[in-house]
């Protein structure tokens, strides 16, 4: 009995202390919970007013820069094209200048009347005067009309015919001079000389 009345007592001293200690304990495990829940409210903060408006801006910068990658591979290709029309343009242009002699975009009857006097200088054949007559759209026609040596007439045929001008020669005329001691033939040669109209002769 006295066993058993002792340890009542050291029971009922302990008791509070055991109270005393679990009331700590959930302390402790309210001020973690508070602490986790704390944190969490922190995270959640930081992710809504900080972490969002940086990925947004992130975002934003990542497509930006993907648009300008696209337009300047965009660019290059424009450029490139560029580059390539100048090329081929330069390489037209060298022979320009040949087919610009060869039918240009406008009569110039003064160049085709030098080349035709020219020819038949080389050969001192002399006209009096050319004269042009306007047909369609895009021709002139000039008639040669004197007398000469029959091989004479032949070489002007020829480099009329291998002239760069776009010379079209239809027919000859030949016929004996008056003075068969003469050795020459009156001859004349029709011809239509070529051109490119402009659009604005249209």
């Amino acid at each position: 009995m006295i066993f058993n009345l002792n340890s009542s007592k050291i029971s009922s001293q302990i008791q509070p202390l055991f109270l005393y200690l679990q009331k700590q304990r959930e302390n402790q495990k309210f001020i973690h919970s508070l602490e986790v829940g704390a944190t969490f409210l922190l995270i959640s903060f930081f992710a809504i007013f900080a972490i969002k408006p940086t990925l947004i801006t992130i975002s934003a910068l990542v497509g930006e820069v993907k648009s300008k990658e696209l337009l300047q591979k965009d660019l290059k290709g424009k450029i490139n094209d560029v580059i390539t029309a100048e090329d081929l343009f330069s390489q037209v242009q060298e022979k320009y200048s040949l087919v610009d002699s060869s039918l240009p975009n406008n009569p110039r009857f003064f160049q085709a009347a030098t080349q035709i006097n020219s020819m038949a200088n080389n050969y001192q054949i002399f006209f009096d005067q050319l004269n042009f007559a306007v047909g369609d759209s895009n021709s002139f026609s000039v008639s040669i009309s004197t007398s000469s040596a029959f091989p004479t007439v032949l070489a002007l045929i020829s480099d009329i015919s291998q002239n760069r001008r776009l010379i079209e020669l239809n027919n000859i005329s030949l016929s004996l001079g008056k003075n068969p001691l003469d050795q020459k033939i009156n001859f004349s040669l029709p011809l239509n000389i070529y051109y490119w109209p402009s659009y604005d002769q249209k």
